[in-house]
């Protein structure tokens, strides 16, 4: 994947749809700040009326400055969300599909698809989930890997009790982040998970022990020959034999690599013939300003290096160098 030529990139963008979507957007916030002043205009003359008039009953003025407030913010909330919508679905619509090809024509945009399935078939994760937003998902071809990655935001509820008996919901985040699949070219027979080793890393031959026990994870613990490897991630296995087919000492370097690269926690597993990497950067990558200039190159600066990143995926793990054949 060539260099971005930003500069380029934005007077492209500028003369077609972003150009269009910026003036919009600078009209529309001058029209909200605008509603904003004369709302509270008004609620300043409610108050000005009831000091100048000496009204020892303020409840009037109070209602009428009341109903001001409440309509004005209705009418406002109303605007706001029809104009988002709008705003939010053209902007995906045209200009994240012309960033995505400038990057590299080899790749479709589908702003509403997400990787629930996958995310699903991964079993990275096996909390609960009670809520869940899937999209902006990027897929492609590569030479003879198919790929996608996308937007992943999965939550699950608690709920709570105070001392006054009041009940409380509480939303926790499983997982907010990139979404990555890929076809691995392996039939397997088990299924291999990586997770980032956080206890043995802090509790030492404890936390080795406490992984062991892991009830989350299919199969066993698996002690792998590299010590960086064995040092940052915790590898189970429901075959440890295939498991070290996958792992081998060059697979185990490039892990280490495009986990350097990528510089988020990262989780993964093979199974279903696919690998599957989930990478907590919890950013909302796709979203458009509204108060915001949509022009700033550091926004695009970084969604186009989040692509190469996980695009790069494919060279990390050399996933087009077919070791094996599926059987």
């Amino acid at each position: 994947m060539t260099d971005i030529d930003f500069a380029q990139l934005q007077a492209d963008l500028i003369a077609g749809d972003l150009g269009v979507l910026e003036r919009e957007r600078k009209a529309y916030v001058k029209r909200f700040w605008t509603g904003f002043v004369v709302c509270f205009g008004l609620i300043a003359v409610d108050l000005a009326l009831w000091l100048t008039i000496g009204s020892n009953n303020p409840v009037p003025f109070a209602v009428a400055g009341g109903l001001v407030l409440l309509t004005g913010l209705i009418i406002m909330v109303y605007k706001h969300q029809k104009f988002y919508k709008n705003f939010k679905a053209r902007f995906k619509g045209k200009v994240i599909p012309a960033v995505v090809k400038f990057v590299d024509e080899r790749l479709a945009y589908e702003p509403h698809r997400g990787l629930m399935r996958e995310y699903e078939e991964s079993r990275i994760f096996n909390q609960r989930i009670d809520r869940y937003r899937a999209e902006d998902t990027i897929s492609g071809k590569f030479e003879l890997t198919d790929f996608a990655f996308g937007e992943i935001h999965t939550e699950y509820k608690t709920v709570s009790t105070d001392s006054k008996g009041n009940r409380q919901e509480h939303w926790h985040t499983i997982f907010k982040g990139m979404f990555f699949v890929s076809d691995f070219h392996k039939n397997f027979q088990g299924e291999t998970m990586i997770d980032v080793d956080t206890m043995e890393r802090y509790l030492g031959k404890l936390g080795r022990k406490l992984q062991q026990w892991n009830p989350s994870r299919p199969g066993n613990l698996v002690k792998l020959e590299n010590p960086e490897f064995e040092k940052k991630f915790a590898v189970y296995s429901t075959d440890e034999q295939e498991c070290r087919y996958i792992l081998t000492p060059s697979m185990m370097e490039r892990l280490l690599e495009m986990t350097r690269r990528l510089d988020f926690k990262v989780a993964i597993s093979f199974r279903n013939n696919q690998v599957y990497i989930a990478v907590f950067n919890h950013m909302d990558l796709f979203e458009p300003a509204i108060f915001g200039s949509l022009l700033k190159e550091e926004d695009y600066r970084m969604l186009i290096n989040t692509m190469k990143l996980m695009t790069g995926i494919i060279e990390d793990l050399n996933l087009n160098t077919r070791i094996w054949t599926k059987e």
